[in-house]
């Protein structure tokens, strides 16, 4: 026996029923894409070209969040594949910075939307909380970008291009936000522990150009300011325009631990 629809519920259910089709097709050919790629060949972002699909609808975009861990940029989907060293380095950065401000809103791998892109920051820093409706969907609410930006890469591609591609994109769009490249050592071994733990910490100094060897930080005070670069040694420190002291030791903490 069928049921016949009509009207305004038949047009729903059929444009529903479309739609998840088109949310699965999309699905099994980014896993399809995925395989394809040997193991030893996988980077550390990949990137999926979705141009064949139209990603401009919400509901889409956001069904592709909640399965893939993921940013949306343009036409292409970027998974990163992040090692134990970056996560602990976002989570001890992201809970120095909320004892700094416990009024800012931090936050770690979420979502912001700049233009029809879709970010995920490495660490998220916002002056002012969010609404409860872009915590809750972020996507569709359209989550701003955070008012300090954090990116820790390791210091190879396309790792580190895909870090530093995003400031470039980001300058069409905005020109307030602060942003904070960190690059660390792509390495079996770990970097020599601090000889020194007890001292108190000093003003890092720039450096002229981008260091060949991590770790490094890239400042940028406002997207349309010029890149300062910092050698991270032990004990220094950089000061953000947000007042908000990066101590260096939280990553050189990380990647000396044998």
């Amino acid at each position: 026996m069928s049921i016949k629809l009509e009207g305004v519920e038949a047009s729903t259910v059929t444009r529903e029923t479309r739609q998840a089709s088109q949310i699965n097709m999309i699905f099994v050919y980014i896993d399809k894409s995925l395989e394809s790629l040997m193991p030893e060949k996988k980077e550390d972002v990949v990137k999926v070209s979705l141009s064949a699909y139209k990603l401009d609808n919400i509901n889409i975009r956001e069904a592709i969040h909640e399965i893939y861990d993921a940013e949306i940029i343009g036409k292409d989907l970027f998974i990163k594949y992040d090692g134990k060293h970056n996560e602990r380095i976002h989570r001890r950065l992201a809970n120095s910075a909320e004892i700094h401000n416990p009024n800012w809103d931090v936050d770690v791998n979420v979502i912001c939307v700049v233009g029809s892109n879709d970010f995920r920051p490495d660490v998220s820093i916002w002056f002012r909380q969010v609404t409860f409706a872009q915590s809750s969907r972020l996507v569709a609410n359209s989550c701003p970008p955070p008012n300090v930006w954090i990116e820790v890469f390791y210091n190879r591609n396309p790792d580190r291009s895909h870090a530093l591609s995003k400031i470039d994109l980001i300058q069409q769009h905005l020109t307030n936000i602060e942003y904070v490249g960190i690059a660390i050592p792509y390495t079996v071994n770990p970097i020599h522990q601090n000889q020194n733990p007890w001292i108190v910490t000093t003003p890092a100094t720039p450096t002229p150009e981008m260091p060949a060897r991590a770790p490094y930080i890239i400042h940028l005070r406002d997207v349309n300011s010029i890149p300062v670069y910092y050698r991270m040694d032990w004990n220094e420190h950089l000061v953000l325009r947000c007042g908000w002291k990066i101590e260096f030791n939280i990553v050189l903490n990380v990647i000396s631990q044998p």
